[in-house]
């Protein structure tokens, strides 16, 4: 069969379709124009069960996130993890609180605040603050019960890289930079991701 004499038979089956298709509808609702809303149906049934559930989404990006970690892991030197990290804990402090404004803040901001945070196990050695997490977070969970304040590490992959938790650094970094109104460098000395109890951190005024 040569290609002019296949493409004959091609347009000969699908008018023969067609035509089965439009009788289809005539006998069901009695003309032709009855077809058309079920097919209309049919085409939203279709991409409503496209559409992943939210579970599968979730668990998607979970493994996502921790491919991505393990590949930084291997392809990227602990500096520039870390530095990436940062920047987008840094990012997720701005999104939850805005811009930093231009002006800065007075000398007794950052006074007030390690005052303030004392009783929560914050104290300040010369340059260095030794900072952690709220004992209790607005939810009422107690960070001593091993629980992170990052919902994804809370309910997240079991088994993900420490590298996530220069994220956190980066939180607390730009929390500080803001209050200081001056850069710091922050290094993190336990998390719950790694097996600790708490979230804490060392934060060095005088870089």
């Amino acid at each position: 069969m040569d290609r002019k004499e296949f493409l004959t038979h091609l347009l000969q089956a699908g008018t023969a379709v067609c035509c089965c298709q439009a009788s289809l509808g005539r006998s069901e609702a009695g003309s032709t124009t009855a077809a058309a809303p079920w097919i209309e149906g049919l085409e939203q049934r279709m991409k409503d069960g496209s559409r992943s559930p939210a579970w599968r989404r979730i668990e998607f990006a979970e493994g996502w996130v921790q491919r991505l970690l393990d590949t930084m892991d291997t392809m990227l030197d602990p500096q520039t993890r870390s530095g990436l990290m940062q920047a987008c804990g840094r990012a997720c402090y701005a999104q939850a609180f805005g811009v930093a404004p231009d002006e800065k803040p007075a000398p007794e901001v950052l006074e007030r605040f390690l005052e303030g945070g004392r009783d929560r196990g914050v104290r300040r050695e010369g340059d260095t603050v030794y900072f952690q997490y709220d004992t209790v977070n607005p939810q009422g969970i107690g960070i001593p019960d091993g629980v992170c304040l990052c919902p994804f590490v809370e309910s997240g992959p079991e088994r993900l890289s420490a590298t996530y938790c220069q994220c956190s650094a980066g939180y607390v970094r730009e929390m500080f930079e803001r209050i200081a109104g001056a850069p710091v460098a922050v290094e993190v000395l336990e998390s719950v991701r790694t097996g600790g109890k708490l979230c804490r951190f060392k934060v060095n005024l005088r870089p």
